[in-house]
């Protein structure tokens, strides 16, 4: 009985032993049973993912033929290049999507299209973008050629001259009428202008936060001379697809110089969606508001509110030692409160300052230090004209933005109307095209002429 109880305790070891060690305790036929089920459930994994289709029973045994095999595979294969062609449409606003979508910048789904690639599939969807004009007149016709399993290389881009013949229509892709009176344009080419405007935008630019949907469509436009609206969305789709490759290669050491302003792409960044703007980029700003003004108009740094509130003006005096404030017309301040932005101007001839908050907040006493400062400069500076006689205000009636991100960009937008005499004619919905501009704004390092 001891004897039997010792084997069982043994038995009982071994069997928890070897849970420890991971190992099976099926029998060799419920491993077998198994490994066949795991094999079975492959094979129908992938007869499901190559749609393999059953053929006629050949002599050899087989249970389809090898035509009808190569036939399904080449069917699978070009049912999945047409499909991916447009598969990324932009949405109705200006701006390209940040994030690529696993449909657009890869072909498979382990693997990224190399740049032969991205170009073959982008020359395949601009086929339709470059039909010219259609004339009633015209008897020439383009068509391309089919490709067949026997092709080995790459898919290429057949043009001849339609003739009289019949043709079986299995033999072609697409037929198109082209006017004779204008010049053809290659898919090619078309796709090569693309891609260059995109690299050469990257490069200037440093992202696409900037490109708007009509940048390309003007280029275009201008290039080829001639209008592409008609065929937009495929155009947008194919640009989409290569700026989705472009991205993941940033532009290293990205930095804008103007004067003495250094703005790199994390400055720009703060451009993009709902951001909050940071000092270098307000600062700069102010720097090309003064250029366009031809210095008519005086911005003072973003850091001088802050400056005379900690140090009083024996802090900021020297800020202004190459410059006469009161010969200026007028005298931008941004101030930076903590987690908002407002703006304090001063009318030097009328003696008119005005405070300008995008949130409706009446903040006299920020108006009034501005009011103090000048005073003292005029008593420092000996201009006794200006040592009385101001007033302060608050505009009620400007443009409010309707979230909490967007005021670095209205007192921007403010300075920029008050410095050129424009009307405040904008609104919270104006805002992500404000913020494209004054991001080529900065590249460009001076202020667009057209809104």
């Amino acid at each position: 009985m001891q004897k039997k109880n010792r084997k069982k305790t043994e038995s009982l070891k071994r069997q928890k032993k070897s849970l420890d060690n991971g190992t099976s305790h099926l029998s060799k036929r419920d491993r077998r049973r198994l490994h066949l089920k795991w094999r079975l459930f492959v094979w129908r994994c992938w007869r499901q993912k190559f749609r393999f289709f059953r053929g006629q029973r050949t002599g050899s045994g087989l249970g389809f033929s090898w035509r009808s095999h190569t036939n399904n595979l080449l069917r699978y294969h070009e049912t999945r290049q047409n499909s991916q062609v447009i598969n990324t449409v932009w949405s109705e606003s200006d701006s390209l999507p940040e994030e690529p979508t696993a449909s657009t910048v890869s072909v498979s789904q382990n693997t990224s299209p190399t740049v032969t690639q991205r170009h073959s599939e982008d020359v395949t969807a601009l086929m339709e973008a470059v039909t010219p004009l259609q004339q009633k007149d015209s008897n020439t016709w383009e068509t391309q050629k089919a490709r067949t399993p026997e092709d080995k290389g790459p898919l290429e881009l057949h043009s001849s001259v339609h003739s009289s013949q019949n043709q079986n229509p299995k033999d072609a892709v697409c037929l198109k009428k082209v006017s004779s009176c204008q010049t053809d344009i290659d898919p090619d080419t078309l796709t090569r202008a693309i891609q260059d405007f995109l690299d050469s935008f990257y490069r200037r630019y440093g992202s696409f936060i900037p490109l708007r949907q009509i940048d390309i469509l003007n280029h275009l436009k201008a290039k080829f001379n001639s209008d592409f609206s008609n065929r937009k969305t495929l155009i947008l789709s194919a640009a989409a697809r290569y700026q989705s490759g472009l991205t993941e290669m940033p532009v290293s050491q990205f930095q804008i110089i103007y004067k003495k302003h250094i703005l790199t792409l994390e400055d720009l960044l703060t451009l993009a969606d709902q951001n909050w703007l940071n000092d270098q980029v307000m600062n700069m700003y102010g720097e090309l508001i003064m250029e366009a003004s031809h210095h008519e108009v005086h911005f003072l740094n973003s850091f001088f509110h802050r400056q005379l509130m900690t140090k009083g003006y024996e802090g900021v005096k020297r800020w202004t030692k190459q410059v006469d404030l009161f010969s200026k017309s007028i005298l931008l301040v941004p101030v930076h409160l903590e987690v908002h932005w407002c703006l304090v101007t001063a009318d030097v001839a009328s003696k008119k300052i005005c405070l300008y908050d995008s949130q409706g907040n009446a903040l006299q006493k920020v108006a009034r230090n501005i009011l103090k400062y000048l005073i003292t400069e005029a008593k420092a500076k000996q201009q006794s004209a200006y040592e009385s006689g101001w007033t302060v205000s608050f505009d009620e009636k400007i443009p409010q933005q309707t979230n909490e991100n967007d005021c670095g960009v209205f007192v921007l937008e403010y300075s920029r109307c008050l410095a050129l005499s424009r009307p405040f004619q904008f609104t919270q919905k104006d805002i992500p095209k404000i913020r494209k501009r004054i991001y080529k704004e900065l590249c460009d390092c001076k202020l667009q002429d057209q809104d």
